[in-house]
């Protein structure tokens, strides 16, 4: 919490904001981030209309005199646009853009005349992250404004601006406060003035009449002029070049949201007036935008969900309505009321706004993962895009009422999903689920009425897939070195693992060197792009035929160029397993191997492969069946009659003592070396480890090396709430599975839940991507969990598994391929 209002102050004092009830709601410290493709599309589209709008506004009463007529007429329009001084140089502008649902980049308006944002911007540009957007904006506004100072009064001498703003709206008094503050080590000195302190002397312009300002930087609607006193006196002082007004009021024709229908006609007709690229360009970033006609009434009213109208003049998304979000009785009376408006309206294609995933801030200190609607402003200085804004909203129009903020970063991941839709995909998909039913006895084709197997594919950059495959290797050390410290100290760390007292012994006992038979470390890619170690799955890792079969199937039927990363990931574990079982023949002689399970179907082909496996061994008899036809006579295990030497259980350790008819089974394996997956998995098992492990930090137990990396990839975790741990956190019971009892903490602890661990959340990077059911098709954001396979100790294969959140049994497998550097 002390470090939110240490935030909250730095917004409210230093970047000058409006305070507000909701005032802890409206930054989230959590960036995000656009890859380098959009962000060039961005930066290329805003820099380019840019200058085309720039071009026109030279020409606004020469060749382009017609864009006049695109916006209503208000006091002084014919006054400022006769002016016979130069056009200002424009200062500062924000494009409001948006990103639809096919990732097209699309201007909604261009705000020249008063554009806010240079607080927010400001205040982002101090989060410290790799690929800020403005760290360097501030820098740049502030040099912008002294080189257009500097150039227009020749002085090194104290200069005085003139901030015009109405002293009403306290969000623009801030700003000037802001603006003072950001300047103050330089030769501008802002002098703070409304439309009513301003007079004008020997035709220059004087702030509370003894303030000479020979420039005015104002954030004061041009349409609104007729509020300032002596304004024809000062309009007279910047056509005589008295006084330099920025942005410059003629300005206003292309701030209009008419300019939209004025561009759109120039490319309707193929204007000689614009260049092909201008026209190309203006086609590809302007939604389509026509003069709301009479004659469009009907249409506009008929098609309702495909139009959003405009007043052209409008500003804060006030006199915008947009036809999906009304009824058609309400729409209806709307059309009506505008069409009985004698103000200027525009009709524009809707955009259909992309849902971005991001973080809402909440109470608490608390950030909420959530879907909302974006509206990114591009901040555009010197003809060059300098900084980049977003308003958040979970609604589709932007409102200031209920927008929250954070920094904006640029990033390409090094994971991402590749696409398989033809036409014929079904037939596609049909096939391949029927060779992995006729190899595998796979049985898993859906879950419900969703398709559990992908078509589309994960694909990671071989940057990513070393950096996995060593940190899998690194955490396998310390594991090795830690779990025989407990086995040693059960009585202690028995009851903090959560495992129960009639397994200790079982759990105590190696009769293996190997860290595990098979186990799969599952990661997470986080916010900033850095990998994440979830949990260590060493007792029952589900997913093989998929890993194994799916992955090699997919690849020869789609036709994928990217190398498989478990093309030896049988071998290992044929090799894990039967350097398992020779050290178990040394205690006892082993003829019949049992592979058993539950009787879920994903553990029954799951096991069925495991079984394959050891066959091939050809040194045992393999015998597969349900676990709970085990039978004990004297001590000795038999399944189906026939004595078991060893066993390789697809099936929690822990659930020996829970489920009352298989503690039977406790004692002959206490006394007997069955266990191909050894007893001393459950420790690593346990979520309890995380916190043991991070307890254990400073205290010698690790070198520097291993601290270093616990701080890098594990997750903080401990046991109670401390003030190490975040308020964004999740509990985890300490031998839950597949997702089972996770909680996330700004949905609160349910009181019931007992042995549990506290664990820093880790802000999972979802992909975006198809998903399938018998009934649709639809696109969602899903988080992908890449599972490292571990046999004994080392890493040897991928699987991946794209769900919510949190991920659970309902998550999609994707097959899973590594792009090579080149």
């Amino acid at each position: 919490m002390e470090k939110q209002i240490k935030y909250t102050e730095d917004v409210l004092f230093d970047n000058y904001m409006v305070s507000s009830l909701g005032e802890e709601y409206v930054h989230s410290q959590i960036p995000f981030y656009f890859d380098k493709d959009t962000y060039n599309e961005m930066v290329f589209y805003s820099e380019e209309i840019n200058r085309i709008s720039l071009g026109i506004l030279q020409e606004i009463t020469g060749i382009h005199k017609d864009a006049l007529n695109y916006f209503d007429d208000f006091l002084f329009k014919d006054k400022i646009f006769n002016l016979k001084c130069p056009i200002a140089p424009m200062f500062w502008t924000r494009y409001d853009t948006f990103r639809d649902e096919q990732n097209n980049i699309y201007f909604a308006e261009f705000n020249y005349d008063k554009p806010c944002g240079q607080k927010e911007m400001h205040l982002a540009g101090k989060s410290n992250f790799d690929g800020n957007l403005n760290v360097e904006f501030i820098d740049n506004v502030i040099k912008e404004l002294l080189k257009i100072c500097g150039s227009y009064s020749n002085s090194e001498e104290k200069i005085n601006v003139g901030f015009l703003m109405d002293p009403c709206h306290y969000e623009e008094l801030h700003h000037s406060y802001y603006f003072k503050h950001i300047l103050k080590n330089t030769n501008i000195n802002i002098v703070q003035v409304g439309p009513s302190n301003l007079s004008v002397k020997d035709e220059y312009v004087y702030g509370y009449s003894d303030i000479k300002l020979p420039i005015i930087l104002r954030l004061f609607p041009t349409e609104f002029f007729y509020e300032i006193s002596n304004i024809n006196e000062i309009l007279e002082c910047a056509n005589k070049g008295n006084v330099l007004l920025i942005n410059d009021p003629r300005i206003i024709a292309i701030q209009a949201k008419g300019f939209f229908a004025y561009l759109w006609n120039l490319v309707r007709e193929d204007s000689k007036l614009l260049s092909l690229k201008d026209k190309m360009i203006i086609s590809k970033c302007i939604p389509y935008t026509e003069i709301l006609k009479p004659s469009d009434t009907e249409e506009v009213i008929t098609n309702k969900d495909k139009y959003v109208i405009k007043s052209s003049l409008g500003r804060y998304s006030q006199e915008v309505y947009i036809g999906k979000l009304y009824t058609q009785e309400k729409w209806n009376e709307q059309m009506k009321i505008v069409s009985e408006s004698n103000k200027i309206h525009i009709r524009q294609n809707l955009i259909n706004i992309k849902q971005e995933y991001t973080y809402a801030p909440s109470a608490y200190n608390m950030n909420i993962p959530t879907l909302a609607f974006g509206n990114f402003g591009v901040y555009l200085i010197n003809y060059k895009a300098q900084g980049f804004l977003v308003r958040w909203s979970k609604n589709f129009l932007t409102n200031d009422n209920y927008t929250w903020m954070c920094p904006l970063g640029v990033k390409d991941s090094s994971i991402f999903i590749k696409e398989f839709n033809p036409k014929n995909r079904k037939e596609v998909w049909n096939d391949i689920i029927e060779e992995a039913t006729f190899k595998y006895q796979f049985t898993g084709a859906y879950t419900n009425i969703t398709e559990y197997i992908s078509l589309d594919s994960v694909i990671i950059k071989e940057s990513l897939y070393k950096e996995l495959f060593s940190a899998s290797h690194k955490f396998c050390e310390i594991l090795k070195r830690i779990y025989p410290y407990i086995q040693k100290n059960m009585e202690l760390f028995g009851p903090i693992l959560g495992i129960p007292e009639d397994l200790y012994k079982l759990v105590s006992r190696t009769l293996t060197s190997a860290l595990c038979a098979l186990g799969r470390i599952d990661f997470a890619i986080d916010n900033n792009g850095d990998l994440k170690i979830l949990e260590f799955n060493s007792e029952t890792p589900a997913g093989l035929v998929e890993a194994i079969g799916l992955n090699a199937i997919i690849k020869e039927k789609l036709n994928i160029k990217y190398d498989n990363p478990n093309e030896n990931l049988k071998n290992h574990i044929r090799e894990t397993f039967s350097s398992i079982l020779k050290e178990l023949k040394k205690n006892k002689k082993i003829k019949n191997v049992a592979v058993v399970t539950s009787w879920y179907y994903e553990d029954i082909y799951t096991s069925k492969l495991i079984a394959q496996i050891l066959e091939e061994l050809k040194e045992y008899n393999i015998v597969f069946g349900n676990i709970y036809d085990l039978k004990v006579t004297n001590n000795e295990l038999y399944l189906y009659g026939k004595e078991i030497n060893a066993i390789y259980r697809h099936y929690p350790l822990d659930w020996f003592y829970y489920e009352e008819e298989m503690k039977k089974i406790i004692e002959p394996l206490n006394s007997g070396d069955y266990l191909i997956n050894p007893g001393h998995t459950l420790i690593t098992q346990s979520k309890a480890l995380f916190a043991v492990i991070h307890e254990l930090m400073g205290k010698e137990f690790f070198s520097e090396q291993d601290e270093n990396f616990i701080l890098k990839y594990i997750p903080y975790t401990c046991l109670e709430p401390d003030k190490k741990l975040s308020s964004d956190c999740v509990i985890k019971p300490y031998l839950s599975r597949e997702g089972a009892g996770i909680e996330l903490s700004y949905d609160g602890v349910s009181q019931e839940q007992e042995d549990i661990v506290f664990q820093n959340r880790v802000n999972n990077k979802p992909l975006y991507g198809s998903v399938y059911s018998t009934i649709k098709e639809y696109s969602k954001y899903q988080f992908p969990v890449i599972g490292v396979y571990i046999t004994d100790d080392k890493p040897s294969g991928l699987f991946t598994r794209m769900g919510d959140f949190i991920t659970n049994k309902n998550a999609t497998y994707m097959s899973t391929y590594i792009k090579l550097d080149k």
